[in-house]
Protein backbone atom coordinates (compact mmCIF):
# COMPACT_ATOMS: atom_id res chain seq x y z
CA UNK A 1 0.00 0.00 0.00
CA UNK A 2 1.36 3.40 -0.99
CA UNK A 3 1.36 6.46 1.26
CA UNK A 4 -1.49 7.91 -0.78
CA UNK A 5 -3.61 4.85 0.02
CA UNK A 6 -3.02 4.99 3.76
CA UNK A 7 -6.10 4.70 5.93
CA UNK A 8 -4.60 7.09 8.49
CA UNK A 9 -6.51 10.38 8.66
CA UNK A 10 -4.96 13.23 6.73
CA UNK A 11 -3.96 16.46 8.45
CA UNK A 12 -6.86 18.88 8.35
CA UNK A 13 -7.19 22.59 8.98
CA UNK A 14 -9.73 22.16 11.76
CA UNK A 15 -10.88 19.36 14.03
CA UNK A 16 -14.29 18.39 15.31
CA UNK A 17 -15.47 19.62 18.68
CA UNK A 18 -15.88 17.17 21.54
CA UNK A 19 -19.28 17.06 23.19
CA UNK A 20 -17.93 15.82 26.50
CA UNK A 21 -15.63 18.82 26.86
CA UNK A 22 -18.12 21.63 26.59
CA UNK A 23 -18.12 22.59 22.90
CA UNK A 24 -21.63 23.36 21.70
CA UNK A 25 -22.65 21.52 18.54
CA UNK A 26 -25.87 20.48 16.87
CA UNK A 27 -25.06 16.88 16.14
CA UNK A 28 -28.31 15.00 15.66
CA UNK A 29 -28.99 16.53 12.23
CA UNK A 30 -25.70 15.12 10.91
CA UNK A 31 -26.41 11.53 11.89
CA UNK A 32 -27.84 8.76 9.74
CA UNK A 33 -31.62 9.17 9.33
CA UNK A 34 -32.57 5.90 11.02
CA UNK A 35 -31.28 3.42 13.53
CA UNK A 36 -31.05 -0.30 12.90
CA UNK A 37 -31.90 -1.41 16.42
CA UNK A 38 -35.12 -0.60 18.26
CA UNK A 39 -36.45 -1.62 21.67
CA UNK A 40 -37.10 -5.24 20.70
CA UNK A 41 -33.58 -5.64 19.32
CA UNK A 42 -32.10 -4.07 22.45
CA UNK A 43 -33.99 -6.54 24.65
CA UNK A 44 -32.85 -9.50 22.57
CA UNK A 45 -29.27 -8.24 22.58
CA UNK A 46 -29.23 -7.79 26.35
CA UNK A 47 -30.91 -11.13 27.03
CA UNK A 48 -29.20 -13.40 24.51
CA UNK A 49 -26.22 -11.79 22.79
CA UNK A 50 -24.50 -10.18 25.78
CA UNK A 51 -24.29 -13.46 27.78
CA UNK A 52 -22.91 -15.28 24.72
CA UNK A 53 -20.12 -12.72 24.42
CA UNK A 54 -18.85 -13.11 27.99
CA UNK A 55 -15.48 -14.50 26.89
CA UNK A 56 -15.04 -11.65 24.40
CA UNK A 57 -15.82 -8.99 27.03
CA UNK A 58 -13.33 -10.58 29.42
CA UNK A 59 -10.57 -10.77 26.81
CA UNK A 60 -11.10 -7.17 25.67
CA UNK A 61 -11.04 -5.91 29.27
CA UNK A 62 -7.83 -7.80 30.00
CA UNK A 63 -6.13 -6.44 26.89
CA UNK A 64 -7.22 -2.87 27.63
CA UNK A 65 -5.77 -3.14 31.14
CA UNK A 66 -2.51 -4.47 29.74
CA UNK A 67 -2.30 -1.76 27.06
CA UNK A 68 -2.83 0.83 29.77
CA UNK A 69 -3.99 3.89 27.78
CA UNK A 70 -7.07 5.82 28.86
CA UNK A 71 -9.70 7.09 28.35
CA UNK A 72 -11.27 4.56 26.01
CA UNK A 73 -13.97 5.05 23.40
CA UNK A 74 -16.29 2.12 22.65
CA UNK A 75 -17.77 2.72 19.18
CA UNK A 76 -21.17 1.07 18.61
CA UNK A 77 -21.33 0.15 22.29
CA UNK A 78 -24.85 -1.37 22.08
CA UNK A 79 -26.18 -2.15 25.57
CA UNK A 80 -22.96 -1.03 27.25
CA UNK A 81 -21.87 -4.47 28.46
CA UNK A 82 -18.25 -3.91 27.45
CA UNK A 83 -18.27 -0.39 28.91
CA UNK A 84 -19.48 -1.80 32.22
CA UNK A 85 -16.70 -4.39 32.32
CA UNK A 86 -14.10 -1.71 31.60
CA UNK A 87 -15.49 0.65 34.25
CA UNK A 88 -15.47 -2.16 36.80
CA UNK A 89 -11.79 -2.64 35.98
CA UNK A 90 -11.15 1.03 36.77
CA UNK A 91 -10.95 2.22 33.14
CA UNK A 92 -12.70 5.44 32.10
CA UNK A 93 -14.85 4.75 29.05
CA UNK A 94 -17.22 6.59 26.72
CA UNK A 95 -19.73 4.59 24.69
CA UNK A 96 -21.37 5.84 21.50
CA UNK A 97 -24.21 4.27 19.56
CA UNK A 98 -26.72 5.37 16.95
CA UNK A 99 -29.56 3.40 18.55
CA UNK A 100 -31.35 5.31 21.29
CA UNK A 101 -32.88 2.04 22.47
CA UNK A 102 -29.44 0.47 22.93
CA UNK A 103 -28.23 3.58 24.75
CA UNK A 104 -31.25 3.50 27.05
CA UNK A 105 -30.29 -0.05 28.04
CA UNK A 106 -26.65 1.03 28.45
CA UNK A 107 -27.54 3.96 30.70
CA UNK A 108 -29.57 1.70 32.97
CA UNK A 109 -26.39 -0.20 33.83
CA UNK A 110 -24.22 2.93 33.98
CA UNK A 111 -21.83 3.40 36.90
CA UNK A 112 -18.90 5.63 37.81
CA UNK A 113 -16.36 6.03 35.03
CA UNK A 114 -18.88 5.57 32.20
CA UNK A 115 -20.68 7.98 29.89
CA UNK A 116 -22.81 7.41 26.81
CA UNK A 117 -23.38 9.66 23.80
CA UNK A 118 -25.92 9.30 20.99
CA UNK A 119 -23.68 9.46 17.92
CA UNK A 120 -22.88 7.81 14.61
CA UNK A 121 -19.75 5.71 14.17
CA UNK A 122 -19.44 7.28 10.71
CA UNK A 123 -19.09 10.82 12.07
CA UNK A 124 -17.86 10.91 15.65
CA UNK A 125 -18.42 14.17 17.59
CA UNK A 126 -14.95 14.30 19.15
CA UNK A 127 -11.76 16.24 18.63
CA UNK A 128 -8.85 14.58 16.89
CA UNK A 129 -6.65 12.55 19.25
CA UNK A 130 -9.15 12.55 22.13
CA UNK A 131 -8.75 8.95 23.35
CA UNK A 132 -5.92 6.70 24.43
CA UNK A 133 -7.77 3.62 23.22
CA UNK A 134 -10.61 3.01 20.77
CA UNK A 135 -12.73 -0.14 20.45
CA UNK A 136 -14.52 -1.41 17.34
CA UNK A 137 -16.06 -4.56 18.75
CA UNK A 138 -18.38 -6.48 16.39
CA UNK A 139 -19.08 -3.15 14.69
CA UNK A 140 -17.71 -3.70 11.18
CA UNK A 141 -19.25 -6.87 9.79
CA UNK A 142 -22.84 -5.67 9.36
CA UNK A 143 -21.86 -2.71 7.16
CA UNK A 144 -20.86 -2.26 3.54
CA UNK A 145 -17.14 -1.91 2.85
CA UNK A 146 -17.33 1.86 2.30
CA UNK A 147 -18.95 2.32 5.71
CA UNK A 148 -16.40 0.04 7.35
CA UNK A 149 -13.63 2.22 5.97
CA UNK A 150 -15.35 5.40 7.22
CA UNK A 151 -15.69 3.86 10.68
CA UNK A 152 -12.02 2.94 10.69
CA UNK A 153 -10.96 6.41 9.59
CA UNK A 154 -13.03 8.01 12.34
CA UNK A 155 -11.67 5.59 14.94
CA UNK A 156 -8.09 6.44 13.98
CA UNK A 157 -8.84 10.16 13.84
CA UNK A 158 -9.96 10.34 17.47
CA UNK A 159 -7.11 8.08 18.65
CA UNK A 160 -4.07 9.70 20.23
CA UNK A 161 -0.66 9.16 18.62
CA UNK A 162 0.80 6.09 20.29
CA UNK A 163 -2.64 4.92 21.43
CA UNK A 164 -4.21 1.60 20.54
CA UNK A 165 -7.12 0.59 18.34
CA UNK A 166 -8.72 -2.71 19.36
CA UNK A 167 -10.81 -4.31 16.65
CA UNK A 168 -12.79 -7.45 17.37
CA UNK A 169 -14.93 -9.15 14.76
CA UNK A 170 -15.91 -12.45 13.27
CA UNK A 171 -13.46 -14.79 11.58
CA UNK A 172 -14.46 -17.95 9.76
CA UNK A 173 -12.95 -20.94 11.62
CA UNK A 174 -10.71 -23.33 9.70
CA UNK A 175 -13.21 -26.16 10.20
CA UNK A 176 -16.81 -24.92 10.20
CA UNK A 177 -18.65 -28.24 9.96
CA UNK A 178 -18.87 -28.97 13.69
CA UNK A 179 -18.18 -25.46 14.96
CA UNK A 180 -21.37 -24.75 16.93
CA UNK A 181 -20.62 -21.08 17.77
CA UNK A 182 -20.01 -20.34 14.09
CA UNK A 183 -23.28 -22.05 13.14
CA UNK A 184 -25.14 -19.93 15.71
CA UNK A 185 -23.44 -16.75 14.47
CA UNK A 186 -24.41 -17.53 10.88
CA UNK A 187 -28.01 -18.16 11.93
CA UNK A 188 -28.20 -14.87 13.85
CA UNK A 189 -26.70 -12.93 10.95
CA UNK A 190 -29.03 -14.60 8.46
CA UNK A 191 -32.13 -13.55 10.42
CA UNK A 192 -31.02 -10.04 11.39
CA UNK A 193 -32.31 -8.37 8.22
CA UNK A 194 -31.14 -7.98 4.61
CA UNK A 195 -28.57 -5.22 5.24
CA UNK A 196 -27.05 -7.06 8.17
CA UNK A 197 -27.03 -10.37 6.30
CA UNK A 198 -25.45 -8.85 3.18
CA UNK A 199 -22.78 -7.06 5.19
CA UNK A 200 -21.85 -10.22 7.11
CA UNK A 201 -21.54 -12.33 3.96
CA UNK A 202 -19.42 -9.70 2.24
CA UNK A 203 -17.21 -9.30 5.33
CA UNK A 204 -16.53 -13.04 5.53
CA UNK A 205 -16.00 -13.43 1.78
CA UNK A 206 -13.41 -10.64 1.88
CA UNK A 207 -11.38 -12.50 4.49
CA UNK A 208 -13.16 -11.51 7.71
CA UNK A 209 -11.28 -9.24 10.11
CA UNK A 210 -7.84 -10.36 8.93
CA UNK A 211 -8.71 -9.43 5.36
CA UNK A 212 -10.10 -6.04 6.37
CA UNK A 213 -6.98 -5.06 8.30
CA UNK A 214 -4.71 -6.30 5.52
CA UNK A 215 -6.61 -4.33 2.85
CA UNK A 216 -6.00 -1.14 4.81
CA UNK A 217 -2.37 -1.78 5.62
CA UNK A 218 -2.84 -2.31 9.36
CA UNK A 219 -0.55 -4.84 11.03
CA UNK A 220 -1.71 -5.89 14.53
CA UNK A 221 0.80 -5.70 17.35
CA UNK A 222 -1.05 -8.55 19.07
CA UNK A 223 -4.03 -10.82 18.41
CA UNK A 224 -6.26 -13.11 20.44
CA UNK A 225 -9.38 -15.19 19.90
CA UNK A 226 -12.66 -15.46 21.77
CA UNK A 227 -16.04 -17.22 21.46
CA UNK A 228 -14.26 -20.53 20.82
CA UNK A 229 -12.21 -19.00 18.02
CA UNK A 230 -15.09 -17.43 16.08
CA UNK A 231 -14.03 -13.89 16.98
CA UNK A 232 -10.57 -12.41 16.40
CA UNK A 233 -9.29 -9.56 18.56
CA UNK A 234 -6.57 -7.43 16.96
CA UNK A 235 -4.67 -4.55 18.55
CA UNK A 236 -3.24 -1.90 16.22
CA UNK A 237 -0.93 0.82 17.50
CA UNK A 238 -1.52 4.34 16.17
CA UNK A 239 1.71 5.68 14.66
CA UNK A 240 3.01 8.72 16.52
CA UNK A 241 2.27 11.89 14.59
CA UNK A 242 1.10 15.39 15.42
CA UNK A 243 -2.58 16.05 14.76
CA UNK A 244 -4.07 19.54 14.59
CA UNK A 245 -5.70 20.94 17.71
CA UNK A 246 -9.39 21.76 17.84
CA UNK A 247 -10.55 25.36 17.50
CA UNK A 248 -12.43 24.74 20.75
CA UNK A 249 -9.17 24.49 22.70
Amino acid sequence: MSDSDSILPATRSSAKPQLARGCTVVYRNRMAPRERYGRRAARIYAGAIDPALHSLRSAVTRICREEGATPILDIACATGAQCLRLAQAGIRVTGVDLSESMLAAARRRSTAGMEFIHASALDLPFRDASFGGVLLSLALHEHAEEERERMLREALRVLRPGGFLLVADFSRPAHTGLHIPWAVIRLIEATAGPEHRTGFRDFVQRGSLEGFLSRHGLAPSRTARAVLGAVVIAVVRRPTEVLPSSPCD
